[in-house]
């Protein structure tokens, strides 16, 4: 990245971060939702569909990282990352009525391939849209404001999903097909047109100096040796890997154990108004402390919460008014550690290109992304098995001490252990702003580019 480049401005910031909200409103239900409605209306059983998502998991690492290796070498051709990322918008919307409106005779064959095929258009959207949002900018603040942006639009799908059942045309304010099918068209009349928008009216970015070609093996070589990188990575896969914990086993909690039927449908508005706060306040905090370290520092405090929350029980006075308020607190916190490593990568590719001379964001973007869909399916699966293993089962009147403290163990304290974990591997991480400043004022006079004030 050769050249300061000036802040973007709200309005286009807003249409950058827009194409989230469809994408996200797509994406949310494919692992929540979608396994469950087919297996309950086609009679494919769980295990199967359990054994579909595995298998697109498996292949997942070799998509990302192949569609990331792909928008880094023809970033200079077919409209760069802007014609991958219309492409994969496209392609969303050319698969999405088979998956989410199938025919009356649905197999276990049939809902694996289109979901196969969703995933890769899904990827080739979100790779290249990723790197396209680091090199907006190559300022270290400015990538928080960013990010940011795509947060408050991502939790807003959820809301948005959570309201659509409500629509005065709907027939039932089930979770059902039908309204997986106004998803479907909602996404499909709004994602086009606003990835033309997008694509039309934001900028490249960062002008990247043109490089020899560059293979995969010697990519992911140089790729292997960034020391930062796998800091960075490790901890936002402890990170990742203790809110799929919590994802995994929250609705068995607040349901069976606590017994608080009542504060699940509050539990969504819930997560919509903190994790807007705590991303709202995540953007002020950073105008005084680094990226990292304010990802130790709600890494710590989810920890905390974590273990308050582990001492609630059935029989807690105002149980429902004390898990909501501490819960409220865990996730403004996971809000601000979900939304900082995308600010992050960045600065990680800044880093990358002074030591190699080489421009790979799509490749960190591309192991990023793997990071955080694979510690979702493997944390949530994970915090179920441990709480089954000490005999815990949904829907019982009573559990207990062993069954508690399973479910505890896979809902709290092993979450705790990984959030902490992640903060003291985050800690040592070499890049806050004043090393990103040197970075950047190197890289400029390397490209003989006027430095950044």
């Amino acid at each position: 990245m050769s050249t300061a480049m000036p802040r973007l401005p709200t309005g286009l910031l807003v249409l950058f971060a827009l194409p989230t909200l469809p994408m996200f409103l797509l994406r949310g239900p494919a692992f929540s939702i979608l396994p469950a409605l087919y297996a309950e209306r086609f009679g494919i059983a769980l295990t199967v569909i359990s054994g579909v998502l595995l298998a697109v998991r498996l292949a997942d690492g070799f998509i990302d990282v192949a569609v990331g290796w792909g928008t880094d070498a023809t970033r200079h051709r077919w409209a760069g990352r802007k014609g991958w990322f219309l492409v994969g918008s496209l392609a969303t919307v050319a698969c999405i009525f088979q998956l989410y409106v199938p025919p009356s005779g649905a197999t276990a064959a049939y809902f694996g391939l289109w979901f196969f095929i969703a995933y890769i258009a899904w990827t080739i959207n979100e790779i290249p849209y990723g790197a396209w949002a680091a090199e907006l900018t190559n300022d270290y603040g400015e990538r928080n404001r960013i990010a940011a942006a795509r947060q408050y639009f991502n939790v807003a799908s959820a809301l948005l999903l959570g309201l659509m059942p409500f629509l005065p045309f709907m027939k039932s304010q089930e979770i059902n097909f039908d309204l997986l099918e106004v998803v479907a068209w909602t996404v499909a009349l709004s994602l086009p047109l606003i990835s033309l928008l997008t694509v039309w009216l934001v900028p490249h970015g960062a002008a990247v100096v043109r490089s020899g070609g560059e293979s995969l093996k010697a990519s992911w070589a140089a790729v292997r040796g960034n020391r930062p990188a796998w800091r960075f990575l490790g901890s936002a896969t402890l990170a990742g890997l203790a809110d799929a914990c919590m994802a995994g086993l929250g609705f068995m909690v607040i349901d069976s154990y606590f017994g608080l039927k009542a504060a699940a449908s509050i539990m969504l508005i819930q997560w919509v108004v903190a994790s807007m706060l705590g991303v709202w306040l995540a953007t002020r905090l950073l105008r005084r402390f680094d990226k990292h370290r304010l990802f130790v520092g709600a890494a710590l405090l989810s920890a905390v919460m974590l273990l308050v929350n582990s001492v609630l029980t059935p029989q807690t006075p105002h149980l429902m008014a004390m898990y909501l308020s501490l819960s409220f607190l865990l996730i403004m916190c996971a809000a601000v550690t979900d939304m900082l490593p995308h600010s992050m990568v960045g600065d990680l590719v800044d880093y990358d290109e002074w030591k190699t001379r080489a421009q790979r964001t799509g490749q960190y973007v591309a192991l990023l992304a793997f990071v955080r869909k694979a510690t979702f399916g493997l944390g949530s699966a994970l915090s179920i098995f441990i709480a089954g293993s000490f005999g815990f089962e949904p829907g019982r009147p009573s559990y207990d001490t062993a069954a508690a403290i399973g479910l505890k163990l896979g809902m709290f304290w092993l979450p705790m252990v990984l959030m902490l974990a992640g903060a003291a591997l985050m800690w040592g991480y070499p890049i806050g702003a004043k090393r990103h400043r040197a970075i950047q004022t190197r890289l400029q006079r390397r490209a003989g580019a006027p430095a950044a004030p």
